[in-house]
């Protein structure tokens, strides 16, 4: 990404295993989660099937978060998925995840530079 830059979301005390909490970076509207391992990661924070914001509907599934509007489900990777009642896996639009690390107590996501005005 050129021009990205690191920027600090929020506390890592913030984000215990398993939840998900709302973050803002810059322009952009963010959810910083940990899965069951407690592996941090940062999502665009709307579910790309109808918009439901994951900070308020999403809750953290093992390795996965899962919009509990639809049942849509996202890995660290933003591969989207939605288990049918035989137990396939459909895939589904992804979702934009940023990298990620902690450092000095605080999670820190690399993001695209703001848009410029027109």
């Amino acid at each position: 990404m050129t021009g990205a830059r690191w920027v600090p979301l929020v506390g890592t005390d913030a984000v215990g295993p398993a939840s998900v909490v709302e973050a803002v970076g810059g322009d952009a509207d963010l959810v910083v989660w940990r899965d069951a391992d407690g592996e941090p990661c940062v999502m665009d924070a709307r579910c790309p099937h109808q918009w439901s914001h994951l900070a308020a509907e999403g809750v953290v599934d093992g390795p996965e978060l899962v919009c509990t509007a639809h049942f849509w489900r996202f890995g660290r990777d933003g591969r989207g998925t939605k288990a049918a009642m035989s137990g396939r896996r459909d895939e589904k639009s992804p979702i934009r995840v940023y990298p990620c690390r902690e450092e000095g107590g605080r999670i820190w996501a690399l993001l695209p530079p703001p848009p410029s005005p027109a």
